[in-house]
């Protein structure tokens, strides 16, 4: 069952979170600052869980352009809740009328996680690369 995440989900997030991070990411969490960006996604942002994963973002307002933008900054599962997770997310953006939803993966992510958004009609906007000190 997909449902919209409360503070009582905080910790089942961040288990997630830190998950996500030793398998993907390679460099350790702030702790802190990572359970305050999961508190500020439950309350002013879209944030939904299942038992076995959850996605999350928040409403950004274009610096440049009359528009608003849902932009994910965590999508993961360990089950098999991943797809209707996204649905429900892009579902409930759409509800709130934002002009556009962002959605990224790492180059670090399964192929299989491009293919899935693609198939959502979301279309490559742009490539970041990042310079690690």
């Amino acid at each position: 069952m997909i449902r919209k995440a409360t503070q009582l989900d905080l910790w089942h997030i961040y288990d997630l979170t830190v998950e996500f991070n030793e398998a993907y990411y390679h460099k350790p969490l702030n702790i802190p600052k990572t359970l305050h960006m999961i508190e500020d996604i439950i309350d002013d942002g879209v944030c939904l869980v299942s038992k076995t994963g959850f996605i999350g973002g928040l409403i950004i307002s274009d610096p440049f352009r009359d528009a608003d933008a849902l932009v994910e900054l965590g999508w993961y599962d360990t089950g098999n809740s991943g797809v209707k997770l996204l649905d429900a997310f892009i579902k409930e953006g759409w509800s709130l009328n934002v002009d556009e939803i962002r959605m990224c993966t790492m180059s670090t992510s399964p192929a299989i996680a491009d293919k899935i958004i693609q198939r959502r009609g979301f279309s490559l906007a742009e490539t970041q690369y990042r310079l690690i000190k």
